[in-house]
């Protein structure tokens, strides 16, 4: 057994913070790191797919991982992946720009020139030079000049040994206004386009170059087969960053230039500040789930109260990739035969049975909070027990989500006033009316824009679609968990949250326990009045959720569904 008191130990533990976030991660292999390869093989096609997840769930470190994969068997594959972190582009956006149309244009333009930038840096790469210089054949010679001429209409030249940006492509202003108009998206095309007029303005010299999107398209599409490349795929990182009103535009934008092409997208985003695309009268506009793309969830692969024995597993293959890339000393233990150590038991030489179980159900399947709690409990039981105690407890978990709650989203949390309301509304009828942090919810509340809003932040998780309810036959519910970390961070009566009763929560073993606990329809009625987001029906005096599809579009009671108009207040 580990000794985790031992300064060897207490310092590897200390360095696990600096991988942490995919971002931070240097001289390390993702693929090495990453556990449960399993998940990069869900991936690992050429359909257009949406990875979505929370924050934590490793969207970026999937993209990174795969990325290294094809890296590894392009000379095989012939597969190119080019990774793009969309936050990088949006700094490059005139400000003043608040149209989303215009936004979406001018984000699919630094798309390209991304592609563009990625293709001219690997050159080399894709067909196999020598690094230092270039020794062609006659075929590999024509390859580079068709090249060449493709890439001289976006702006870059070569002198026969390297490629050079001149200056960026641009879309001039006629061109936009074309390509808003095709859009059929705004009514008028006269909109407030100051920060592309200003670059229009200042850059028009010798090397300026104006392109219009077909042009970009077809010069792009041409590229992966002329290069003899099978697919380009493209990585698009923190899809949710962009404003999601122009979200649907660039998705459009996508599909038009590159859906018949050899051109693959992964687009990593959160669920519920994503939107691809949406119906309209004529066809589906920009990229539609199950057509266009296809959505693959990292969040809810790994919970513990329905798969134990695989989300131990795989927080223990977490735990042991990461902690035994720092300390080779640890590794060496468990690749010699003489010490008779497996893996698949690293885990438990860290925690006792039962914190073990605390720390699986606590970080709720989201490996970045798995590796903070595990981080900051360790912490913990070095400042509370003595030389004696072995491995971390109950205890020490239970401190290190409440620590861990206060510094990742306490904040984001109070920042959401309403979302905030219903959390200790929920906390207040499910904590402490009924001592449970598991509970139901009829699917047709799954979208309030609230309960989202607290599973966006990871203090409510979903633990199950579609769940019955012996009582009420016919609905279909969902499971949820409360976050254990906020019980003692938000506007509850802390002599309410007494230690036995914190000691006798998340007991359940499986959902069988909470089959009765569930929210109604009159707990998100009284919530939705109360946040004046509701107001009775005229026809049949419901409350009219304002945030339902029915209501925003076609001003109808999400109830009975008979057209209603929103009362006057009064002055």
């Amino acid at each position: 057994m580990l000794n985790l008191h031992d300064d060897n130990v207490r310092n590897t533990i200390e360095e696990l913070s600096n991988i942490i976030r995919a971002e931070h991660i240097e001289n390390v292999s993702f693929l090495d790191l990453y556990a449960g390869r399993e998940t990069i093989k869900n991936i690992s096609n050429i359909q257009n797919q949406v990875i979505y997840g929370r924050r934590g769930t490793g969207k970026t470190h999937l993209l990174k991982a795969f990325q290294e994969l094809l890296v590894t068997d392009f000379q095989s594959e012939k597969k190119l992946p080019i990774y793009i972190d969309l936050r990088k582009l949006l700094p490059l956006i005139p400000s003043g720009n608040n149209d989303p149309v215009l936004l979406g244009i001018l984000i699919f333009k630094y798309i390209i020139q991304e592609v563009c930038d990625v293709l001219v840096e690997n050159v080399k790469f894709i067909f196999d030079f020598n690094h230092f210089e270039f020794r062609t054949d006659n075929t590999e010679s024509e390859k580079l000049q068709w090249l060449a001429e493709k890439l001289k209409k976006l702006n870059y030249s070569f002198d026969g040994k390297e490629f050079k940006k001149l200056d960026e492509f641009k879309l001039n202003q006629e061109e936009i206004s074309k390509l808003v108009g095709s859009l059929k998206l705004n009514k008028s095309p006269e909109f407030n386009a100051s920060g592309e007029k200003q670059i229009k303005d200042t850059t028009e010299t010798k090397k300026g170059l104006y392109l219009s999107f077909a042009d970009i398209s077809n010069i792009l599409s041409d590229i992966p087969e002329g290069l003899d490349l099978r697919r380009i795929i493209v990585l698009l990182d923190e899809w949710s960053e962009i404003p999601i009103e122009s979200q649907p535009f660039l998705a459009e934008l996508v599909k038009r230039a590159f859906i018949t092409s050899k051109f693959s997208f992964k687009i990593a985003a959160i669920p519920f500040r994503t939107k691809l695309g949406y119906s309209t009268e004529s066809k589906f506009f920009g990229l539609e789930e199950g057509g266009d793309i296809f959505g693959f969830n990292l969040d809810n692969r790994l919970v513990y109260e329905v798969n134990k024995q695989q989300t131990r597993d795989f927080f223990n293959e977490l735990l042991f990739k990461h902690i035994t890339s720092i300390n080779q000393d640890i590794h060496k233990i468990y690749l010699d035969p003489n010490t008779r150590k497996a893996s698949t038991g690293f885990i438990n030489e860290f925690f006792a049975t039962q914190a073990l179980r605390e720390i699986l159900l606590a970080s709720a399947g989201v490996p970045r909070d798995f590796i903070n709690l595990f981080i900051n409990s360790y912490d913990k039981f070095l400042l509370n027990t003595s030389s004696a105690n072995k491995r971390i407890g109950v205890r020490h978990i239970r401190l290190a989500t409440i620590d861990w709650y206060k510094t990742d989203k306490k904040e984001r949390v109070d920042n959401n006033y309403h979302a905030r309301q219903l959390l200790e509304k929920i906390v207040n009828e499910i904590v402490l009316k009924k001592q449970k942090t598991h509970f139901l919810i009829p699917d047709k509340h799954a979208n309030n824009v609230y309960l989202q809003q607290l599973i966006d932040l990871r203090v409510i998780h979903l633990r199950k679609v579609g769940y019955s309810h012996q009582d009420n036959k016919g609905v279909s519910y969902n499971v949820y968990s409360i976050d254990y970390g906020c019980y003692t961070s938000i506007n509850i009566p802390q002599s309410s949250l007494d230690s036995a009763l914190l000691s006798d929560l998340d007991t359940i073993d499986n959902f069988r326990d909470i089959r009765r606990v569930s929210l109604e329809d009159a707990f998100f009625n009284d919530f939705l009045l109360q946040v004046g987001d509701a107001f009775n029906c005229k026809h049949c005096k419901k409350p009219i959720d304002v945030n339902h599809l029915a209501y925003k579009k076609q001003k109808l009671c999400n109830n009975c569904f008979e057209s209603v108009e929103e009362p006057v207040a009064a002055n």
